[in-house]
C-alpha cells in the first residue's frame, strides 16, 4: 500500500485478487515482468517502471486491472492494451 522505498516514474500496480486472477491477471502480470524485465517490487534500471502487486480494485467486471501511479485505472489489460500503455508511458 504504501511504498517505502522510491519508485520508477510509473508505477505499475497488477491486481491479482481471485477475481482479476481467473480473468488473466497472473498471465497479465507475467507478460509485463517480461517485457520489462523486472519483477515484484523491483525497478526497471533506467528508474522508467516498477511493478507491485495489488489487491482489489473493485472493478472485477473489468478484470485484469491494473492501476498506473495510483490514478489511473486501466481495464482488460491483455498483450495488446499492456503494449499499447507501455507504449504510452515512454
Amino acid at each position: 500500500m504504501y511504498d517505502l522505498k522510491p519508485v520508477g516514474k510509473y508505477k505499475i500496480t497488477v491486481c491479482t485478487n481471485l477475481p482479476c486472477a481467473l480473468s488473466g491477471g497472473y498471465h497479465a502480470c507475467e507478460y509485463v515482468q517480461k517485457k520489462l524485465g523486472i519483477g515484484y517490487g523491483e525497478t526497471t534500471p533506467d528508474g522508467k517502471f516498477s511493478l507491485k502487486e495489488g489487491e482489489c480494485m473493485g472493478a472485477c467486471g473489468d478484470a485484469p486491472v491494473m492501476i498506473v501511479n495510483n490514478r489511473s485505472m486501466c481495464s482488460h489489460m491483455h498483450p495488446e492494451q499492456i503494449d499499447k500503455l507501455l507504449e504510452e508511458c515512454k
